[in-house]
């Protein structure tokens, strides 16, 4: 019984650690030259279309409000955006975004999180 549970869990590690690595290599190839991310022609719509509504991060929200460049760039600066979005993909909390999507916050965010 014990050597079925240990095979199980070593399994359970085995899986974790590649589904990790599948995760890691998500971004590997991107080319942010292709994408033209910027914060005023792409980024803004998508935390206004995904972000921004009622109850989550609108004007005022006591958990953050990414109505503005400066509310959006705070979380970016201190990596919540990138561990949330992109890692963990946890927000928004309707769903993952879309990889597309996805790859153009990771551009924005690797070209210093501009206001532009």
């Amino acid at each position: 019984m014990k050597k079925r549970i240990s095979i199980g869990l070593i399994g359970t590690f085995v899986i974790t650690i590649v589904y990790s690595g599948c995760k890691k290599n998500e971004y590997k190839n991107l080319d942010c030259g292709k994408l033209n991310a910027t914060y005023n022609g792409t980024i803004k719509a998508l935390i206004n279309s995904n972000c921004t509504f009622s109850g989550c991060h609108g004007s005022g929200s006591s958990s953050g409000d990414y109505t503005t460049y400066n509310g959006i760039k705070t979380i970016a600066d201190n990596g919540k955006l990138e561990d949330r979005v992109l890692i963990k993909k946890n927000m928004p909390s309707s769903g993952a975004l879309s990889l597309d999507d996805r790859k153009k916050i990771k551009c924005w965010l690797e070209s210093g999180s501009q206001n532009n």
